[in-house]
C-alpha cells in the first residue's frame, strides 16, 4: 500500500510518540522546525499533546495513541512528520486502530526510537513508511540540507541511491528483498511480537546511536539466536555515531557482523547515509531493494 506524493501548500501534521521536547531542551528547536516549514510553504498542524512531558515522554501511552490516530484518520494531513525519537515508541503499540490506519494512507516519517512505529504500521496495515528525518532536525544547522532530500523524496519522488564515496561493500554478492529498519536496538523490541514484519528474503538496513562494540555482539548474538540472519537476503549498515565519531578506533558495526555471520553468503553494505547526527537519506520501508555489483538501488514505485 502506498501514501500519495506530497506537494507545496499541504498539511503536515506533527505528533510526539517518544521522548518529550523537554527531556533534551528541544524546544527551540521545535519553534525553528516550525517556521523553517511554514518558510517552505506548507502547513502544520500538531497534536494535541505534543508538547506534554509525561516522566520525559511525549504523554501518555493513551495520550501518544490519540494524537497519532486523529492525526491518521484526518485527511487534510498529507504527511505525518514524528517529532523525535527517544526509548517510549512501543508502548502504544496495541492502542492503534489498524483497520482505520488502513482506510487512510499517508506519509509516516521518523527515525531511531520510530523505526519501532515504522516496522508496527507496515506489519499490519501493508502501507510503505519512511526512515528519514524527524520534525526536530529541521530546526538544526543542517536543515536545508536536509530538506533538499525531504523534497527530493516526497513532492518529487526520488530517492538516494546510497552510492555515495563513504560505500563500502563488507561481503559481496547479488540479491533483492523489501527493506526493514533501520535502528537495529529499537526494532529488536519487536522481536517475539506480533508487530516484527516477516524478515523472510528481505533486506535488513541498520544502524545505531549509543552502541558499543559489546552491544553489537550481544545484538548479533541476539539475531542470530532468533534465527534472522537465516531469513534475511542481506545487510546495508549505515552510520554508527558512537563507533564512529571523531575519529573513533573501535571495531566497526560492519566488522562484527561479518564475524557473526562467516558461515552466511548475503551481501553487507556499509555507508554513511542513514543514522544519528548526520544528514538522513530517506528509506521505505517495505520497498523494494536490489544490491547488484555492490550498488544498493530502490526498486519501483514507493509513492503515488
Amino acid at each position: 500500500m502506498l501514501a500519495n506524493k506530497l506537494n507545496y501548500g499541504d498539511t503536515i501534521g506533527v505528533v510526539g510518540v517518544s521522548n518529550s521536547l523537554f527531556l533534551n531542551n528541544k524546544y527551540n528547536n521545535f519553534i525553528r522546525a516550525k517556521q523553517f516549514f511554514e518558510n517552505k510553504n506548507f502547513k502544520i498542524k500538531f497534536g494535541k499533546y505534543v508538547e506534554e512531558d509525561y516522566y520525559g515522554s511525549c504523554g501518555t501511552k493513551e495520550q501518544k495513541a490519540e494524537d497519532f490516530m486523529k492525526m491518521f484518520l484526518d485527511d487534510e494531513v498529507k504527511a505525518i512528520i514524528c517529532l523525535e525519537g527517544g526509548q517510549t515508541c512501543n508502548t502504544f503499540l496495541d492502542l492503534l486502530d489498524y483497520e482505520e490506519i488502513k482506510k487512510h494512507p499517508k506519509i509516516l516519517v521518523g527515525y531511531s526510537d520510530i523505526t519501532v512505529l515504522l516496522q508496527a504500521i507496515y506489519e499490519k496495515t501493508g502501507l510503505t513508511t519512511f526512515s528519514g528525518p524527524d520534525f526536530i532536525s529541521f530546526g538544526e544547522p543542517k536543515a536545508e540540507e536536509q530538506y533538499k532530500i525531504f523534497e527530493d523524496a516526497f513532492i518529487n519522488k526520488r530517492l538516494d541511491k546510497f552510492n555515495n564515496e563513504n560505500k563500502k561493500i563488507i561481503r559481496n554478492g547479488n540479491t533483492s528483498g523489501k527493506i526493514i529498519g533501520t535502528n537495529l536496538g529499537c526494532m529488536m523490541y519487536l522481536l517475539g511480537t506480533e508487530y516484527l514484519p516477516n524478515m523472510n528474503d528481505n533486506i535488513l538496513f541498520i544502524e545505531s546511536y549509543k552502541t558499543s562494540p559489546n552491544e553489537c555482539q550481544r545484538r548479533f548474538a541476539h539475531l542470530k539466536q532468533y534465527g534472522i540472519f537465516d531469513k534475511i537476503n542481506g545487510v546495508v549498515i549505515g552510520y554508527n555515531y558512537d563507533l564512529q565519531k571523531d575519529g573513533n578506533t573501535y571495531p566497526q558495526m560492519e566488522n562484527i557482523l561479518l564475524e557473526y555471520t562467516k558461515e552466511y553468503k548475503f551481501p553487507i553494505i556499509k555507508c554513511n547515509s542513514f543514522g544519528h547526527k548526520i544528514v538522513n537519506s530517506i528509506i521505505p520501508i517495505g520497498g523494494n531493494v536490489k544490491i547488484e555489483n555492490g550498488k544498493v538501488m530502490i526498486e519501483d514505485e514507493f509513492l503515488k
